[in-house]
């Protein structure tokens, strides 16, 4: 099945005169992009629709799956993004964010082919660990949850940290950090919800000093009753910086 192609020619209305818009591309996958946009919303601190967060969001789902193209060496899924990307760049945005963890393999191809800002999930992530620990990541006794390909490029710096004694206990939460994202994905989300409060009890249980949910979809079922000062939110974190770029 081949992508859909947006018309370029295409144009939001009203555009002039105000700054950019915030593009997103999303679809990676529906409900994670859903709890991005909610979350800009919620977060946005303002008291007047005219005073949001103006955005476009172009949510065509139909992008290979990246961790098994990364796992094969394909980039297919990043000419998939780019199409996107660059689109909403035409059509008038000023700055790309992509609500995914796992695309951000291709971050620095994302960027070079780009000529607006694009918000780095990850980077933004690392500077936000970095200023709040006074430490670097890679220095941090760490778990990153997330997709196959998201821990073992490392995309969150070192996560292959040696856990001794509690390293099988690491392999058991990432599996079932593997079973809430397929769920998710699903829409089991009873389930999902009901796992990740097992999953981050288990993460809490070994004293890191942080854990990252290096997958939306985790974000996407991340309740507040399961909210710990150690538990780091990439989505959470993203929205703070696209609102940051749009009010400076």
């Amino acid at each position: 099945m081949s992508d859909v192609k947006p018309q370029t020619n295409a144009c939001p209305p009203n555009i002039t005169g105000l700054k950019k818009p915030l593009g997103i591309v999303g679809g990676m996958g529906s409900l994670a992009t859903a709890k991005f946009l909610q979350a800009l919303a919620q977060k946005s601190g303002v008291d007047a629709d005219q005073d949001h967060v103006p955005f476009i969001t172009l949510s065509l789902p139909n992008i290979s799956d990246r961790s098994h193209a990364i796992s094969v060496g394909s980039n297919a899924p990043l000419h998939q993004i780019l199409e996107r990307a660059k689109w909403l760049e035409r059509v008038g945005c000023g700055a790309i964010a992509i609500p995914c963890n796992t695309a951000h393999f291709w971050s620095s191809d994302i960027a070079d082919a780009l000529t607006i800002k694009f918000i780095s999930m990850i980077e933004v992530t690392r500077d936000f660990i970095h200023r709040h620990s006074g430490s670097d990541l890679d220095n941090l006794r760490t778990i990153v949850l997330g997709t196959r390909s998201t821990i073992q490029q490392n995309l969150y710096g070192n996560s292959n940290i040696d856990w001794g004694d509690a390293a099988q206990d690491v392999d058991s939460i990432q599996h079932i950090a593997g079973g809430v994202i397929d769920d998710v994905k699903r829409g089991n989300l009873s389930r999902a919800a009901l796992d990740m409060s097992i999953l981050l009890s288990r993460c809490l249980s070994l004293d890191p000093d942080a854990i990252i949910l290096g997958c939306s979809e985790l974000s996407a079922v991340y309740r507040d009753s399961d909210k710990h000062h150690s538990i780091i939110d990439p989505v959470d974190i993203l929205v703070d910086a696209c609102i940051a770029w749009y009010r400076n």
